[in-house]
């Protein structure tokens, strides 16, 4: 799967997110299901969305519960607790719970990015800040990133974070 592309969208007044077609239409029924996970994502005020079937796969070979320390379980417990699937409409609309939204501080006008494997969803003001500090450097940064991404590459064992 590979997602790419900026949408700036509108989070209606029953929480619903219209998710693009073309977006829709990279997301294969059989390989991803027609489902959406929303968990906080990285970067702080943003959600994180996940095809259904390929995040149930990043999650399906964490240890288990009882070989976490306390703290990892407790991390666990936080991270799916705020998590949540969303199944589209016959529209391609989510609905996104109210919880999430004011956790993370989303309102109604909010910009979908994808990223590779995933989608965001971001404040727009915010991405419009992000999206204007990257552009003076983005030369630099973008050999600097792909320098990394090849060091990752060649020693595989280094790109792997610790799981919770």
């Amino acid at each position: 799967m590979f997602l790419a592309g900026t949408y700036e969208l509108t989070i209606d007044a029953k929480n619903r997110l219209s998710i693009p077609f073309a977006i829709r239409r990279k997301l294969n029924e059989e390989r991803d299901g027609h489902a959406l996970y929303a968990v906080p994502g990285r970067r702080p005020g943003t959600l994180t969305l996940y095809p259904e079937k390929y995040y149930e796969a990043l999650r399906a070979n964490l240890p288990p519960d009882d070989s976490l320390s306390d703290d990892a379980y407790a991390f666990r417990q936080f991270e799916y607790s705020q998590s949540a699937l969303l199944d589209p409409d016959d529209q391609g609309r989510v609905l996104l719970p109210q919880r999430l939204l004011q956790r993370v501080g989303l309102a109604k006008d909010v910009v979908l990015i994808a990223v590779r494997d995933h989608l965001e969803l971001w404040r727009r003001e915010d991405f419009e800040a992000f999206e204007s500090g990257m552009w003076p450097a983005y030369p630099e940064r973008r050999a600097k990133a792909i320098e990394e991404m090849q060091s990752l590459v060649a020693a595989p064992e280094a790109a792997t974070p610790p799981t919770a």
